[in-house]
């Protein structure tokens, strides 16, 4: 090589581009966080499913940032309507909260079903109008729903019959999974027994998911006549420790989807993953 000084250093460079190691650090720590805030690229999506579920849940990041394909939902019953007082307007007393809270996985593409949101705020808004009192119960409503956006998801899963639903229920005292059967299968059957469509047991177990919580999982079939097609459907009961509330959660779809490769591997991971938090 010719002559001429010694080359400069790495730190010489920076400076003469105005810059420091310290910048760049802080650069590149900047970014990576933005990146990771972001999921840029699937950055966080990739970092997280290549740490244990065990790992993510307890952060929470899993309700962020899709992991493996899925993301979670935590759900809570809704709070009860204000009561009414002797005087016929609602009652200044607290309500109180919405009793026992659940996770669970769903698709990543999955979304919040739109009309179960609008029919709440229609139901809280007419137990809130003591004008417009009307002496027949409503009838029961989701307390979450999430299922397919547009027509179909990612594997096909139609949106007319694809969801996950959650009802929690608090009026109850004394509440175990024995007070619906002595078991899985003669829980499901008296459970099945009062649908007014035809159902068919396919499956029932007992299991223990969460924090030492029993739970009850059926999987049976609906038939809704000639003119539609079948469903299926996994429903998993888990009672709080205080038996003072239950939650039910159902996944249903089309029975042909089931069938199909992939499909119900991500329809059975979402009943799978329910359990009380």
């Amino acid at each position: 090589g010719g002559g001429g000084g010694p080359r400069p250093t790495p730190s010489q460079m920076m400076a003469m581009m105005g810059t420091s190691p310290r910048r760049v650090f802080t650069s590149a720590i900047a970014s990576t966080g933005i990146a990771l805030s972001a999921n840029l690229f699937g950055v966080t999506s990739s970092l997280l499913t290549a740490l244990p579920e065990e790992v993510v849940e307890p952060t929470g990041l899993d309700t962020y940032f899709p992991r493996d394909g899925f993301k979670r939902v935590v759900a809570r019953g809704s709070p009860p309507p204000p009561s009414l007082g002797a005087n016929g307007l609602p009652s200044a007393a607290a309500t109180g909260g919405g009793g026992s809270k659940c996770s669970f996985l769903i698709p990543a593409d999955w979304v919040a079903d739109t009309s179960l949101a609008l029919a709440q705020a229609q139901r809280r808004a007419r137990a809130l109008d003591y004008s417009m009192r009307q002496p027949s119960s409503p009838g029961v409503l989701p307390d979450a729903a999430f299922g397919p956006p547009g027509k179909r998801d990612g594997l096909g899963l139609s949106n007319s019959d694809t969801n996950v639903s959650v009802i929690v229920n608090n009026d109850v005292s004394g509440f175990t999974l024995r007070t619906l059967g002595d078991d899985a299968e003669s829980a499901a059957r008296s459970l099945l027994s009062k649908r007014k469509r035809p159902t068919e047991l396919v499956a029932a177990c007992e299991e223990v998911r969460g924090a030492n919580t029993p739970v009850y999982q059926f999987e049976y079939t609906v038939d809704r006549g000639e003119r539609y097609e079948r469903l299926r459907a996994i429903s998993v009961v888990a009672g709080s420790s205080a038996g003072d509330s239950f939650v039910t959660l159902t996944v249903v779809s089309a029975d042909a989807d089931w069938a199909r490769e992939g499909a119900r591997d991500r329809l059975k991971r979402v009943a799978e993953s329910f359990k009380l938090i």
